[in-house]
């Protein structure tokens, strides 16, 4: 072993070999249990790749590698999420692309080459970490094995009456041209004005109503109050004129309504908010107004405001309104705006025809799923229930794109019937294929194939599935689904674990998989999220060629499960130090066994300190397994950094040293067989989270002996019971106690541990054998025992 580790270079032999070797694929034939992973795909838009996806895929990888050497036959496919809206945007604005003036088969083969793009960085970027993906099982969520599944379970869906079409106000995205689902939203906080507009009423001159949409006046459906008001039960079932457009609309009861909020009277309109929609639907002899168009701009039932934007007609209302007498004040308020959070613009609720998946009516279900899943941490379980109960419309499916998954239907042009293909004819793309059959219907023999695409879960949503079917066999497959493992980040908790567990209910009455493994945001120094926004990252392969990738792994073990983790390259530091370290004992270790001929001592030859450490290793393997089938990697690296650092190097090779440098043959022999012993399951504990130097000092020394080509081939260390006293050794602990008080000693007279001293005098009544341990360890010339 050369006096130093050049990381760089055998780094990269190790990634070789790996590959070469195929150290981390899939057993088809195995009997061994299976660890399957249903692995993140991540959004290949993502151009800039940062600390944060370090953090998130590194700490499943942790577990993968432990499993394997748990003996589980593991199953860690890899997909690339690159369809849907992220994609599209990535691509609009990298090229500055306006959608509406390029052909959809252009704007595809663009967002194709780029995803080609990013799948390669996200590859290069996992290969130089180590990740342990099985290259061999990839999908992307575009291809045709996608497709096909995405199109199946919407046939499935469609039959078993889950999934409905119709035209209803949808939440949409003025921005991306495209109606959009709850779970895109962002709610911004943001510092808003609260319009208190007068109307006459009969009875009185005015009726003053306050609001924070005054731009959609022209949109107005109707006032409610409640009817316990003293205030306003007169005017109930009366008509209030409204200012600018002198339009009439009716007064109504509703108990619903706060009587100190505003003013007590709240106006409805079409559609401002989910509000105003519930208050349409529980008045159906209403009808809206629809003021706004695709574009976000006002259409000619705006009257004089047509074509103004939102923010325009605002200004320009609120200016009439003055010159009116109808704006009594104005009052700064705080408000929550909701924003699609893939471009940030505010959401405003469009009239449309949009496929849509029931899910309201399954909430019970749903709440109860998620109990029979294992949280990881069990907190991350309050998020899917406050999603699930705050559900209010069902999930909308439609994308009005062009990249995307096509739904898999016609419409014929004679009756409106929806013809949908054989599930053998999957996938299919109905802007270019044709129904089989005329409409079964009416005998129509023209049809319109369905534009829109499928919300990119729709797909993502069935990647239990989409993993489990890139193996061939029907048995095996069933084996693979449910999945055992889920690694996600929490924020997507209300998506993609969400829909995920929606599909499997609907499609198979299952879960989707046992285990959900939560982690959190990697931030910057400051605490900020990482982002491209705010550019406020380090590119890992800068991290990686200056420190190693075993030194960025290491600090990706230190997020507790479900938390956030700030960025610190001291910690990477940290990393970088343990390696070395590793290196460095175990070129000091393997410098003697590699000269000796070790035989197995007996028990009753092994000396107290080998008791100990042997008693101290099983205490770690114990905790480690303990933390890691708990996914707590970070606690286990801690087990096992006190463990190394500590009980190992600070004491146990200082305790052995005289006895291999010169003692009697026995003694020596326990002294190298233990320390070959513990060095070897101190590489086993690191391997997860440093594969690459255990890996180099396991194919130096310790293959010869155990056979398996790879450390992370190898069994996970033995928690040999019969040399695991949980009593502990309380003799030696005495003699530990001594060398602390030897060292500290030295410490405070300015003097290396290292020093030898004349003597040490101790209260403590010690064995002829133990003085002579302290004497010979602790370079002390006489030990005196009172």
């Amino acid at each position: 072993m050369n006096n130093q580790y050049d990381f760089e270079t055998r780094e990269e032999h190790w990634r070789s070999f790996w590959d070469k070797e195929s150290i981390y694929r899939f057993d088809e034939k195995s009997e061994k249990p299976i660890f399957s992973v249903d692995t993140p795909p991540p959004y290949v838009s993502a151009e800039h790749l940062h600390a944060g996806h370090i953090m998130s895929y590194s700490q499943a990888e942790f577990i993968v590698r432990y499993k394997r050497m748990r003996g589980f036959n593991v199953y860690y496919p890899m997909g690339f999420d690159d369809n849907g809206l992220p994609t599209e945007r990535y691509v609009e604005q990298k090229y500055n692309i306006d959608k509406s003036k390029i052909s959809r088969k252009d704007f595809v083969k663009k967002c194709l080459e780029e995803t080609k793009i990013g799948a390669k960085n996200y590859k290069d970027l996992w290969r130089s970490l180590g990740i342990s993906v099985d290259w061999t099982k990839t999908y992307s969520t575009i291809n045709e094995h996608c497709q096909k599944i995405s199109q199946w379970s919407f046939l499935d869906l469609y039959n078993k009456k889950k999934i409905y079409r119709k035209e209803a106000p949808v939440l949409w995205c003025t921005r991306c041209q495209t109606a959009i689902s709850q779970a895109d939203l962002e709610a911004e906080e943001r510092k808003s004005k609260f319009y208190f507009i007068k109307a006459k009423v009969p009875t009185e001159k005015e009726l003053v109503f306050a609001t924070t949409r005054p731009e959609l006046l022209p949109a107005c459906m109707g006032i409610s109050v409640n009817p316990k008001d003293k205030r306003y039960e007169h005017l109930i079932g009366q008509k209030a004129i409204l200012p600018l457009t002198k339009k009439k609309v009716y007064i109504y009861g509703d108990d619903s309504v706060d009587m100190k909020m505003g003013t007590g009277a709240v106006y409805y309109c079409s559609f401002g908010g989910h509000d105003d929609i519930k208050w349409l639907a529980e008045h159906p002899d209403v009808k809206p107004t629809h003021i706004l168009d695709i574009n976000g701009r006002f259409n000619e039932k705006a009257g004089k405001y047509k074509g103004l934007k939102i923010c325009d007609a605002r200004e320009k209302i609120v200016q009439d309104l003055e010159k009116e007498g109808a704006l009594e004040k104005v009052e700064d308020r705080e408000n929550v705006t909701f924003t699609h959070e893939r471009c940030g613009t505010d959401v405003e609720y469009i009239m449309t025809e949009n496929w849509f998946i029931d899910i309201l009516n399954e909430k019970r279900n749903l709440l109860q799923k998620g109990k029979e899943l294992n949280w990881h941490p069990e907190h991350m379980k309050q998020n899917y229930d406050s999603w699930v109960n705050g559900l209010k419309w069902d999930w909308c499916i439609s994308r009005q794109r062009y990249y995307g998954v096509p739904f898999p239907a016609w419409y014929c042009q004679k009756c409106g019937e929806v013809l949908l293909p054989n599930e053998n004819d999957l996938p299919v793309d109905p802007t270019v294929d044709k129904p089989k059959e005329d409409c079964p219907k009416c005998k129509g023999s023209e049809f319109k194939g369905e534009e829109d695409v499928m919300d990119t879960w729709m797909t993502s949503s069935l990647t239990p599935l989409i993993g489990a079917k890139l193996v061939e066999g029907e048995k095996l497959q069933k084996k693979l689904y449910p999945a055992t493992l889920r690694p996600q980040a929490f924020e997507i908790i209300r998506t993609w674990l969400f829909y995920t567990v929606v599909k499997s209910h609907y499609h198979h009455d299952s879960l989707p998989f046992s285990d959900v493994m939560i982690s959190g945001h990697g931030l910057d120094e400051r605490g900020r999220k990482i982002s491209k926004r705010l550019k406020n990252y380090v590119e890992p392969q800068k991290i990686v060629k200056q420190y190693g990738a075993d030194a960025l792994r290491y600090w990706a073990t230190g997020a507790a499960l479900g938390g956030n983790m700030r960025w610190n390259e001291e910690e990477v530091k940290k990393g970088k130090k343990t390696v070395n370290k590793l290196w460095n004992a175990s070129r000091f270790v393997i410098g003697f066994l590699e000269n000796e001929k070790i035989i197995k001592p007996n028990k009753d030859e092994l000396e107290d300190a080998d008791k100990w450490i042997h008693d101290s290793l099983m205490s770690t393997i114990g905790t480690c397994e303990k933390h890691f089938d708990n996914y707590e990697y970070s606690k286990a690296r801690n087990e096992i950094d006190d463990f190394f650092w500590n009980n190992f190097c600070d004491y146990y090779l200082e305790f052995i040293k005289y006895r291999v440098y010169g003692g009697n043959e026995k003694s020596k022999n326990a002294a190298l067989s233990t320390v070959s012993e513990i060095l070897s399951s101190i590489l086993k504990l690191y391997a997860p989270i440093l594969p690459f130097i255990t890996e180099e000092i396991y194919q130096t020394y310790f293959k010869k002996f155990e056979g398996e080509k790879s450390i992370h081939l190898s069994k996970w260390p033995n928690k040999d019971e019969s040399l695991y006293n949980p009593g502990g050794n309380k003799a030696f602990d005495a003699v530990l106690k001594l060398v602390n008080e030897i060292r500290a000693q030295k410490t405070k007279q300015g003097m290396s541990i290292g020093k030898e001293i004349d003597e040490f005098i101790t209260k403590e009544k010690l064995t002829d054998s133990q003085k002579e341990f302290l004497e010979k360890t602790q370079r002390v010339k006489k030990v005196i025992s009172a």
